[in-house]
């Protein structure tokens, strides 16, 4: 497969000016996709967090999950596999990632099962033009022995791209102040700021693009059995829209279409980036969560995003379960999946198996039993003791699930 992609507009005014015109440049017509986003009567459901590049300890949750073979090959029957977004970025292996993908997806249709890939906040970053998470050899992957002839065809456009406009704000009598000025300094930095598969990287990630294509044909949001699947979180704030109302909007921000009302793809309540359920105090998101769950009749949500605890992370009685736990190396190598089967819901960390809580009683106790099979994990062990203490201000006896988890670095994004 040969991809390309492109970066947004959130690095210096140079980028920014270069990333847009880009973006103009290869346009298309916006393309319309109609995906299921519900399943019921699904009997073993596996889910996968954030795997940012990471292929090696990709592989090595899939394996360990049983979702694959030693050939990398689907071996879950018809099992659904979720992946809840956040491919790219952070790793080199993006590209090697999808591939794979894109086969199990094939073979796991093939053999009755489904694997079921969320979009993420850094696919659309991605597709926006946010690059600043991209790894070095994400460019590296796409490149080709034609790299450096295209990399300097498109070099000669941005320069002919700054001449006519230049040209076109001086015969209107505007002020051509703003634009860049090709000299030997700009092409110095451009070459610097655009490595070899830059271009190709750029092209697979935009409209009409490969990677582009696969990943806008995904969704947001998915229900299987009464479980909601996506990245970051649900906000009371988005009722009363559908699931694939959701769908429908993200995937439209992505083609460039228009659509009514703000867009979620960016939002900080949106189904990308929302942390509310992740690290909101409980006793406050308490009400917010029900309504979310009634409105879209679920008793589950899992989400991933936010590597807080590097664990499977039970909150709210185990009705919300964050899966991030940081499977790439970049986070620390904390493999793990979630299966569910039965009804019943079970963390998978390497070797071990704990199954999850289903009500407040039971959240201190996994913690415990979690930290004793996976013991070299600060941030649990400080969870567990702030779990442990009893509440000051309002005098109950006990633990406490509505204390604040410990953050993560920002680097979280």
């Amino acid at each position: 497969m040969t991809a390309v992609r492109f970066r947004g507009c959130r690095g210096t005014r140079l980028r920014c000016w270069l990333l847009a015109t880009l973006l103009i440049a290869i346009a298309l017509p916006g393309l319309a996709y109609a995906t299921q986003d519900d399943w019921q009567g699904v009997e073993r459901i596996v889910a996968i967090g954030d795997i940012h590049g990471d292929y090696d300890n990709y592989m090595a949750v899939l394996k360990n999950a049983g979702v694959v073979n030693r050939r990398g090959r689907w071996a879950a029957g018809k099992t659904h596999v979720v992946q809840v977004g956040d491919i790219p970025d952070r790793g080199p292996d993006t590209l090697k990632i999808i591939e794979h993908l894109q086969k199990l997806e094939k073979q796991a249709k093939k053999a009755g099962g489904r694997l079921h890939l969320l979009i993420g906040n850094h696919e659309h970053m991605n597709i926006s033009g946010d690059l600043r998470y991209v790894h070095p050899g994400e460019y590296e992957a796409f490149e080709t022995r034609n790299s450096k002839q295209l990399r300097n065809n498109y070099y000669a456009y941005v320069v002919k791209t700054i001449e006519q406009q230049r040209e076109a704000l001086l015969a209107s009598g505007g002020d051509a102040g703003n634009l860049p000025v090709a000299d030997d300094d700009f092409e110095r930095d451009w070459y610097a700021e655009h490595p070899l598969g830059f271009v190709e990287h750029r092209l697979a990630w935009q409209k009409g693009g490969e990677l582009f294509e696969w990943t806008a044909s995904h969704n947001t949001v998915i229900r299987i059995n009464k479980v909601l699947f996506l990245h970051g979180g649900l906000s009371a704030e988005l009722l009363p829209l559908s699931i694939t109302d959701i769908n429908d909007r993200v995937r439209a921000e992505l083609n460039r279409e228009a659509f009514e009302g703000e867009p979620l793809g960016t939002a900080d309540n949106g189904p990308l980036w929302y942390r509310g359920l992740a690290r909101g105090d409980e006793a406050e998101e308490r009400s917010a969560l029900d309504r979310v769950l009634e409105h879209f009749d679920a008793e589950m949500i899992v989400l991933g995003h936010t590597p807080d605890l590097n664990a499977i992370t039970p909150r709210f009685g185990g009705q919300v379960v964050i899966i991030d736990t940081g499977i790439s190396a970049y986070y620390g190598s904390h493999l793990a999946s979630l299966l569910i089967e039965a009804g019943t819901a079970t963390a998978i960390h390497g070797q071990h198996r704990l199954t999850l809580p289903k009500n407040t009683a039971g959240i201190l106790p996994y913690f415990k039993a979690l930290a004793t099979e996976i013991p070299d994990n600060p941030r649990l062990l400080a969870h567990i003791e702030a779990l442990s203490s009893p509440p000051t201000e309002s005098g109950m006896d006990g633990p406490a699930e509505t204390t604040r988890m410990e953050r993560a670095p920002s680097s979280v994004e």
